[in-house]
């Protein structure tokens, strides 16, 4: 943009030069009177006004064709200043974008750890379980070994009760025989002592 404005100031003063050096040409050749004629003079002074008139026309169409192009430069710097608002705004969007992203993904790991510590906590825990589940299992066995035993002695326990009533039911008919036989004896010990 300062480059075309740089060109346009600089055509625009080799023009003023061109004038300048023109009108000094015409004043030096008109006012030499020894070179020529004054038809030729004439002549001459008109060539060059057609001259200067035709460089005011090419100078005009210039100034305007400049000026149409500083206008077109104006448009094009207010559309590139409003395509830069529209990409900074959009820079600024994807900033506060990628801002709330790294605060979410800082938040994200932040509950992975916890996630991580929780998830150690929890194998431990069931390390634990599991090795006081193996603890209760070898407890279980053996209480379930020394219920059979116990159930065994007391399967034992009855038979021998069941053997000892056993014994003392023959005991006791044993004792009734050995009380009949008693007095038996008795009587025949009396009957004995009455014929003495």
């Amino acid at each position: 943009m300062s480059g075309r404005r740089s060109s346009c100031n600089w055509v625009v003063a080799l023009l003023a030069l061109w004038s300048m050096v023109s009108l000094v040409v015409v004043v030096v050749w008109a006012s030499w009177p020894p070179r020529a004629g004054l038809q030729g003079c004439r002549s001459g002074l008109r060539a060059l006004e057609e001259k200067m008139e035709g460089a005011r026309v090419v100078k005009e169409k210039e100034l305007r064709a400049l000026e149409r192009e500083l206008e077109r430069s104006r448009d094009n710097q207010s559309r590139l200043q409003l395509e830069i608002e529209l990409i900074l705004q959009s820079l600024r969007l994807t900033n506060t974008s990628l801002a709330h992203g790294l605060l979410e993904q800082a938040v994200l790991k932040e509950n992975l750890t916890a996630l991580k510590s929780e998830v150690a906590m929890l194998n431990s825990e069931q390390a634990r379980l599991s090795q006081a589940q193996a603890v209760n299992e070898a407890q279980v066995f053996g209480l379930q070994v020394n219920l059979t035993t116990e159930e065994h002695q007391l399967d034992s326990c009855m038979a021998l009760g069941d053997a000892a009533r056993s014994q003392q039911v023959a005991a006791e008919s044993q004792r009734k025989a050995c009380e009949s036989r008693s007095r038996y004896l008795n009587r025949h010990l009396a009957s004995c002592d009455v014929q003495d």
